[in-house]
Formats: structure tokens, sequence, C-alpha cells
């Protein structure tokens, strides 16, 4: 029970504390503001992981050491790409696009391990595109600034892919108590590399906290998940439903086009989500 419910609450954190997040930009916080506030939350709710080796057995060696670090640092690269895709365009666009993470895992297995395209995987790609084409509904004087985010969001979408494999293929070995906290020291530690920035804007800071510390609760959430149960497949499918959570949030609370573009943002999400879960099911 406690990993559907996991997973599910874990994106529909994700919704609220982005959409606080892409307030507080309107309020005035910087991107780069936003990106070090979470950044250092999410390391500071995933030491506490580090007490689970007390219950959970942890089996540390070189090569979990390394691919904790590597995800780490995919981790640092991909908030980047994500912040950017948030200050580009609405919540209900910027979010749901992240979403194509799943689908692209499937098509890169495709490309680089040479495995089968079935059916399934075929119609997701296709429902993948048109997902796209609808989530980009908006007006003609800002389409740059959607494009744009579509860019920022497929970066992302790539580096969090790497994040997830690397979880999925060493957290359950080496134990969720270490390789956890060692992938979130390492974005700690690369954070000062984003360099220096102005305070937020008091109208600002308040969402700007709130986002943060949920954003920074519910990233670890699914990681410790995939760590713990390795069901990464239905673990993903659950989460999935952020795309859903994110159009909807913004549709009710928003400050941008949700309310006038809500039909084919939502359209677009749910076409997506049937992708993602064919993708995963294939």
């Amino acid at each position: 029970m406690f990993l559907p419910l996991g997973a599910l609450g874990a994106a529909l954190l994700y919704a609220i504390g982005y959409l606080e997040l892409k307030g507080s930009i309107h309020r005035g916080a910087t991107s780069k503001r936003i990106n070090i506030f979470s950044n250092y939350a999410m390391a500071a709710w995933s030491m506490p992981l580090a007490f689970l080796a007390f219950f959970v057995p942890t089996h540390p060696n070189w090569h979990s050491a390394a691919a904790a670090v590597l995800a780490g640092l995919f981790l640092f690269a991909g908030r980047i790409c994500t912040v950017n895709a948030l200050a580009k365009a609405d919540l209900s666009i910027s979010a749901p696009l992240l979403g194509a993470k799943t689908v692209l895992v499937a098509l890169f297995s495709i490309l680089l391990l040479h495995t089968q395209i079935g059916w399934k995987l075929l119609l997701a790609a296709i429902l993948t595109v048109l997902a796209l084409t609808l989530l980009q509904a908006g007006p003609d004087h800002n389409r740059h600034h959607r494009r744009s985010a579509g860019g920022w969001a497929m970066g992302a979408s790539v580096l969090f892919a790497l994040v997830d494999v690397l979880t999925q293929g060493y957290a359950r070995t080496s134990g969720v108590a270490f390789f956890q906290p060692v992938m979130f020291v390492v974005l700690a530690a690369m954070t000062p590399l984003l360099g220096s920035t102005p305070p937020a804007p008091l109208p600002a800071r308040k969402r700007l906290i709130i986002g943060g510390t949920v954003i920074g609760f519910q990233a670890p959430l699914v990681i410790m998940l995939i760590g713990l149960f390795g069901q990464a497949t239905l673990i993903n499918i659950l989460y999935a439903t952020r795309t859903i959570w994110s159009v909807a949030v913004d549709t009710w609370r928003g400050e941008g086009n949700a309310r006038e573009y809500w039909k084919a943002r939502l359209s677009g999400s749910i076409l997506l989500m049937t992708a993602i879960v064919l993708a995963l099911l294939k």
C-alpha cells in the first residue's frame, strides 16, 4: 500500500510544488535562486535516509559509489534544465513535457541497444508527438518561449532517465541508505557552481520556500521508492499522473494561459500518460 500511495502522492506534490515555484518566478525570484534552494532542500530531506542503514542492509562498493556520484551529476544538470523549462512556460506545459522521459528511455533502448520495436512502443511514440503538439497550445506572441521550454524539458528528460537507470541498477544492490544520500550530497556539493544570485524579493519568498520544500521532499521520495522496491515500471506509471495534476492545478491557481487552453493541454497530458503506460508495458 505504501508504494502506490507514495508514488501517487509524489505526483500530486510535484504539481503543487512547481506551481508554487512558478508563482515565485512571477513575483521576481530568479531561476538560479529557485534551483539553489530546491537543490539544498532535496539534500536535506535525503540525509535522514542514512539512518535506514540501521534497519536495511547496505552493500556499498566502488561501482555503486561511482554510480551514485554520476546520478548526482546528472540530477544537477537535469535540475538546471527543469527550472529553465519552468521559467519559460506555464506549469501546464513544462511539467507534462518532462513526462516524455519515459517514452524517450524506451526509444533510446531501441536506437542504442537495437531492440525490436513493438506496436505498443510505436503507438506510444505517435501519441507522444501528438501530445507534445497539444501541450504547445498557447498565444502566438510567446510561441518562442514554449518551444524553448520544450527544448529544456527534453534535456531534463534525458538526464533524469539516466538518473532512473542508475538508481534502478545500483540502489537496490548497494542499499538505498547508501546510494541516495551520496547522490544528493553530490547534488548539494555541485550547487555552489551555479554562482551567486540576488535573494528572492519578499513577495516571492514565501512561495519559493513552500515550493522548494515540497519539491525537495517529493523528488527523494520517488528515488527512495525505486531503491527500496525496485518496481520502476509501476512507480513510473503512477508517477506519470503528475502530467494531469500539473494541468489541473495550473488551471485552478496558475497565473498564465492555462485557463484559456486547458482543454488542449489536458488532452495532451492524457495522451502523454497513455504513451507512458504503453512504453512501460512494452
